[in-house]
């Protein structure tokens, strides 16, 4: 079971490092991936390859020694311990991963702290979807929940089956996918109908495609604009989403009652 969905779940995919990388949403997409953004909790040599990184080849493990039970009260609200576990070591692996094929080296206290602050951000999101009365409807969650189930090639049950043997009951799942929904919708309310046209993509286009051209690796099998036209118009809207959340993040925080413990 793909452990990256518990922390979309929680809205922290989203969330979690962009507060501390928002460079990275003012970039092109890439070529070769949906998600070119790697961790920024790292540090890097240009030099570096993954084996200089990290000799052993191993990934690192989860370092939870001094996250406090109480990680941040928000609003009254708290962040626990337990909380933050869940959702750090579901990015863990990935980011891990993604920073040793980079030739860099994670930085854990960085990577905690980005992670309690997605927390904070995902907390009054909720608070605020709350507080504008947006609803997921019964329909609305097993619509949600089918679909998640699907794209992990599973159905409802035995999705429902697995998640639980990673700590997370039905009552779990189904109260996070409602949250889910509804913060999206608060979200889409914020972003309104954006669709990147046609000048956009081509800019964005030609920025892949001086980047690709740097390398005579890649250079070669540039693809085409039709090609990856709907990839660019995927990241361009994703960009967008997360540059209006972020700024709606800051106001809320402005006016919010947070106590970080970490």
């Amino acid at each position: 079971m793909n452990k990256k969905w518990i922390a979309s779940l929680a809205i922290v995919a989203a969330l979690t490092l962009t507060s501390a990388c928002s460079a990275q949403n003012d970039k092109a997409p890439d070529a070769a991936s949906s998600s070119s953004a790697g961790p920024s909790a790292t540090t890097s040599d240009p030099s570096a390859d993954p084996s200089a990184a990290n000799p052993s080849g191993q990934l690192p493990k989860p370092d939870l020694g001094d996250v406090p039970d109480i990680v941040a009260i928000v609003n009254g609200e708290k962040i626990t311990k337990a909380d933050f576990t869940r959702i750090y070591e579901g990015q863990f692996q990935q980011i891990a991963l993604q920073a040793q094929m980079a030739g860099q080296t994670l930085d854990q206290a960085q990577l905690r702290q980005q992670t309690a602050e997605g927390l904070v951000n995902t907390e009054l999101l909720i608070q605020q979807a709350a507080k504008k009365k947006i609803f997921a409807t019964a329909k609305d969650q097993e619509k949600a929940l089918a679909d998640v189930a699907k794209s992990n090639k599973l159905d409802t049950k035995g999705f429902l089956e697995a998640m639980a043997k990673q700590g997370l009951d039905e009552t779990a799942v189904r109260a996070q996918l409602r949250t889910q929904l509804e913060v999206e919708r608060l979200i889409a309310t914020e972003v309104g109908d954006f669709t990147p046209d046609e000048k956009d993509l081509k800019a964005a286009y030609d920025t892949v495609k001086k980047q690709a051209e740097k390398d005579p690796a890649t250079a070669k099998n540039i693809p085409g604009f039709d090609e990856i036209k709907a990839e660019l118009s995927q990241q361009l809207k994703l960009q967008k989403e997360a540059s209006v959340v972020k700024s709606y993040v800051e106001k809320l925080r402005k006016d919010a009652k947070i106590e970080m413990n970490m």
